[in-house]
């Protein structure tokens, strides 16, 4: 008889950050994100913000947003 192990959610969880998203779209840095909305823009990639912490508009480089965890958007 095969063992199974019980069903942890946490098996399947992958964490993807900004700078992974960047990795993928380039294009992202060309923008000013004190102006153009950071999550705006990976809504448009089918990404969005993840992070509590996120605010918009806040830093105009995207490097000071590449902590922050991201979602795909299905």
């Amino acid at each position: 008889m095969k063992n199974k192990k019980p069903f942890n959610p946490n098996d399947f969880d992958v964490s993807i950050t900004v700078k992974d998203v960047v990795e993928r779209f380039p294009l992202l840095l060309e923008n000013n994100y004190k102006k153009v909305s950071l999550n705006a823009e990976l809504t448009k990639l089918n990404y969005e913000i993840a992070s509590r912490e996120y605010e918009d508009k806040k830093f105009e480089l995207i490097d000071d947003y590449y902590h922050l965890d991201v979602d795909y958007i299905v």
